[in-house]
């Protein structure tokens, strides 16, 4: 697989990842327990996945490989939490670690993006991390609430994962302008390869 369709892989992983997860995190009567958590744990699948991916293609010790190889890790944090039959408190605190993880991993990938030249590529990466770090960090604090109160924390929630699905869908459309206005391959030092 070369590095451009493992890249454009990657960020389509990811972005489909979120936004299957936050599908799953929306309060929906149609759907069972069992449907909802496995949603959420094939979304979160996709997006460690997809942000393995993309910490494949960095350049090595880059704070993109960095950022992208935490999120792969809070987000296995998450498919652990969802996949093994755990006790609630358990369960709630893996998943509040891996929504920080992964808020710790996009906060490094969005250092990264400030250093990037101007362009339309560079403001969705800007953006699509940005989102994406505050996603999972309402994310985090609606599981932490669920603790204390119960009350609308699944809104919350919905709220903080729809805000990290459209982090990454810009995150994906960072990758697809970069590599439409390049018209040959990008060595591995400039790849635009964001999570």
């Amino acid at each position: 697989m070369s590095t451009k369709v493992k890249v454009l892989f990657g960020a389509c992983s990811q972005a489909i990842g979120t936004v299957i997860a936050a599908i799953a995190d929306t309060p929906n009567k149609a759907l069972t327990p069992k449907q909802i958590n496995d949603l959420g744990l094939y979304g979160n699948a996709l997006q460690a996945t997809g942000n393995g991916l993309l910490a494949d293609t960095n350049a090595f010790g880059s704070l993109n490989q960095i950022g992208n190889a935490v999120q792969a890790t809070g987000n296995t944090i998450i498919v652990g939490a969802l996949a093994f039959p755990l006790e609630e408190n358990l369960e709630q605190n893996l998943i509040i670690k891996g929504n920080l993880i992964q808020a710790v991993g996009g906060s490094v990938s969005f250092n990264e993006d400030l250093k990037e030249e101007v362009s339309i590529a560079a403001l969705y990466a800007v953006s699509g991390d940005f989102l994406q770090v505050v996603g999972n960090g309402i994310q985090a604090y609606a599981a932490i609430a669920d603790f204390i109160v119960d009350d609308d924390e699944e809104f919350v929630n919905a709220v903080g994962s729809w805000i990290q699905a459209t982090g990454a869908v810009l995150a994906a459309l960072s990758v697809s302008k970069s590599y439409i206005s390049v018209t040959e391959e990008p060595s591995d030092d400039s790849l635009i390869s964001k999570g």
